[in-house]
């Protein structure tokens, strides 16, 4: 799950690029311009067009929450393979098999 998210990440960040701080400028700039003056720059709907501005600083919103939680969710299952591999050393049945999948209880408690 964190690879996947990982790799949502990675295509986000790449699709975004600079467009995050682009939309920055562009909302400024339409909120400082008068309708007429928009007008003139062909842009007759100035919430409309803030509004699909905004859709990229929410998918980069988004895309910070999922790399914040794959970080958590990262650091969770590292503090638990410690604790793992501890009891792992006093004796506690290793339950991966072949291509690092979990064991079934029943094959554990062959």
């Amino acid at each position: 799950m964190i690879k996947q998210g990982t790799q949502a990440i990675q295509r986000a960040k790449l699709e975004l690029g600079d467009m995050p701080e682009e939309a920055a400028r562009i909302i400024h700039f339409l909120n400082s311009k008068n309708k007429y003056e928009l007008q003139e720059v062909e842009i007759p709907y100035r919430a409309g067009t803030i509004l699909e501005v905004k859709r990229v600083l929410t998918k980069r919103n988004l895309m910070l929450n999922l790399e914040d939680k794959c970080q958590t969710m990262q650091l969770a299952i590292d503090r638990f393979m410690v604790k793992f591999k501890f009891l792992r050393q006093k004796g506690l049945l290793d339950p991966l098999v072949i291509n690092h999948k979990l064991m079934t209880y029943e094959d554990y408690n062959k």
